[in-house]
């Protein structure tokens, strides 16, 4: 039997050149990770760059000066969202106006009462 065909299964495929060839195989394992790993990289830093910029901006664009503006008497069945309503500017959230008259009238509730007093306030561009 000195010529059997029979190999054993923990001997290497390659005799010589295994480690070579292992060598070869890591290499390119290697370059093809690095890729995608570089990738990452950037794109992690360009949504770090995105997402500072534009918090940067939110804080810059919502400074916004509030001026006493224009007085009105509150009337049987007025509430703060319908009086925002009709007296915000066009392109303003109503929540937001809300809460400025909440802030210049110094109130700490929604709640309003028939013959109250309240200041509109008015935004500086």
């Amino acid at each position: 039997m000195k010529y059997s065909t029979y190999k054993s299964i923990y001997e290497s495929v390659y005799t010589k050149t295994s480690d070579s060839r292992t060598l070869h195989f890591k290499e390119q394992f290697l370059q093809r990770v690095k890729t995608p790993t570089r990738l990452l990289k950037i794109a992690t830093i360009t949504l770090i760059i995105i997402i500072g910029c534009s918090a940067v901006f939110t804080v810059f664009a919502g400074d916004e000066q509030v001026l006493s503006g224009d007085r009105i008497v509150v009337s049987p069945g007025d509430t703060l969202w319908g009086i925002s309503v009709a007296h915000k500017p066009q392109q303003m959230d109503t929540r937001v106006y809300v809460e400025a008259i909440k802030k210049v009238n110094k109130l700490e509730h929604n709640a309003i009462r028939i013959g109250e007093v309240l200041v509109l306030p008015g935004f500086d561009r």
